[in-house]
């Protein structure tokens, strides 16, 4: 490989912000391919431009038909919710006509944006939605997974040493 062609490869990576439901969000260097978004979204990519800055958010297009956990609200000027994203979405940066990097500002405005996760309910037809303090979602992370033991646990032995 000449340093032509390790300087293009190097060129479609990308910085973005994966944003995770009941995650903190994080960095992560990806191709800027087709397959590759869609792998990091879950589907099909879909783009939303909530924004004035030129960063856009791209998200799995069937997110909510295919009952993907919803992740974050999008909010409008006045604060109010228009609308949830299900599923794993990436902040990214725009140009004229393409996805790029996050600059290191954006990634410290989005990262801070999105820091606490959300939980959505429903009640009297309204989303309502709650933000979530980092050290609680690790919490309630901890504790689903006990529940989830205690529904699956091991097979255990009896004295003899067979299992039940």
């Amino acid at each position: 490989m000449d340093e032509k062609e390790g300087s293009e490869m190097q060129e479609e990576m990308m910085t973005v912000l994966v944003v995770e439901p009941m995650k903190a969000p994080y960095v992560k260097n990806i191709p800027n391919e087709l397959e590759d978004l869609q792998q990091a979204v879950g589907g099909d990519i879909e783009m939303t431009y909530p924004f004035e800055d030129e960063v856009g958010i791209l998200l799995n297009g069937n997110g909510k038909f295919e009952g993907l956990p919803l992740n974050r609200a999008l909010y409008d000027d006045r604060g109010q919710v228009y609308d949830a994203i299900a599923g794993t979405f990436l902040v990214v940066g725009l140009t004229e006509d393409d996805f790029t990097s996050l600059t290191p500002g954006q990634i410290e405005k989005f990262k801070e944006k999105y820091q606490s996760p959300e939980i959505f309910t429903l009640f009297n037809g309204e989303l309502h939605v709650m933000k979530m303090p980092p050290e609680e979602a690790k919490k309630q992370k901890e504790s689903r997974k006990n529940d989830e033991k205690q529904k699956n646990p091991a097979k255990k032995k009896n004295r003899s040493g067979d299992a039940r």
